[in-house]
């Protein structure tokens, strides 16, 4: 027997779902794919093998479960023996680690400005152990009634156009997949997408950065918590304290809806009473253009793995947003 279908027995045993599945190669490097392609993949995570994130440990560079964390002892054997010989320590530490060596082929001065000025997340930080480690939970991790957690088998799945997470009954996927079984990791944007895996890929819809400034005689904070913006058709909130207005996230654009943008921007400022709310969405618009050329220009003629990543992500980000015309949800 496999290592792979010794690790599956276990797993059922403890009461997950693993149905015509397999480990494999492909274009996007390791993966899961279906044994019999004409047939359903099924994939479920009960609730006893969901560890909570804070619940993980690293010591002497291996994967460990807290002492005192509420996972069964048979639980905590399968979770350290899956991340030892399928995840942390077969590929998904070496992973992570792959993109913070990537950024340190880049300048100094580029990396602290990709990191402060453009915000593109802690891979252009210091590369320390609990860096790598940090990022490797944040990246298989997933919510789930409130906490984070991480989620064995799952996270091999890559990201693409495919199935959506279901967390009514502990955490699954399934479908038929002709090719690689995909699953969509987050609703969020091409510019998200890195900021938590480090790869760039298209998404329909481009979210601002983080802005202030000014509309009409009010003060204007996007502040980008991205909390709650996978929920289907939810607005972006919008209070107002003391003159400023803050907005927890705001759509620049939308494939899908390209007039709903616009129009959402406009409802939230007219009921808050804000004058020059019309100049005040192509500001933001304008800004983030901006933001993102910048990008595109600190890293021209850099022809390794990490520019052209930040590159792709950066067309990706403008492409989403240039699809937002009109005013009419």
């Amino acid at each position: 027997m496999s290592a792979w279908d010794e690790m599956l027995d276990e797993f059922r045993a403890l009461g997950g779902t693993a149905e015509n599945i397999r480990l494999g190669e492909g274009a996007l490097g390791r993966g899961i794919f279906a044994i019999d392609p004409s047939k359903p993949v099924a994939i479920r995570i009960p609730a006893n093998l969901l560890m909570e994130t804070a619940d993980a440990a690293f010591e002497n560079g291996a994967f460990r479960v807290r002492a005192g964390a509420g996972v069964g002892a048979r639980e905590k054997a399968f979770i350290e023996s899956y991340e030892e010989r399928f995840s942390w320590g077969r590929g998904g530490r070496g992973d992570i680690a792959q993109v913070f060596e990537q950024a340190q082929a880049l300048p100094a001065e580029l990396r602290e400005r990709l990191r402060a000025e453009f915000r593109c997340g802690d891979w252009f930080g210091a590369v320390t152990p609990k860096a790598i480690e940090e990022c490797f939970l944040a990246s298989r991790c997933i919510g789930w009634r409130g906490r984070m957690v991480v989620m064995p088998i799952v996270e091999l799945v890559n990201h693409g156009d495919g199935a959506d997470y279901d967390t009514a009954n502990g955490v699954s996927l399934a479908g038929t997949f002709a090719h690689e079984v995909l699953v969509r990791y987050s609703r969020i944007d091409s510019y998200g997408l890195f900021l938590n895996w480090g790869f760039a890929y298209p998404q329909p819809q481009a979210v601002s950065i983080a802005l202030g400034g000014n509309i009409g005689g009010a003060r204007l904070r996007i502040v980008r918590d991205l909390s709650e913006f996978h929920v289907p058709g939810r607005p972006p909130r919008l209070t107002n304290v003391d003159g400023t207005a803050t907005l927890d996230f705001l759509a620049l654009g939308d494939r899908l809806h390209p007039r709903r943008c616009k129009a959402v921007f406009y409802k939230l400022a007219r009921e808050a009473g804000l004058a020059g709310f019309e100049e005040a969405f192509d500001t933001i618009q304008h800004a983030n253009r901006l933001h993102f050329l910048k990008l595109l220009a600190a890293v021209e003629g850099f022809e390794i793995p990490i520019a052209h990543t930040l590159r792709r992500m950066a067309r990706h980000q403008l492409e989403a947003m240039s699809f937002s015309f009109g005013a009419h949800a």
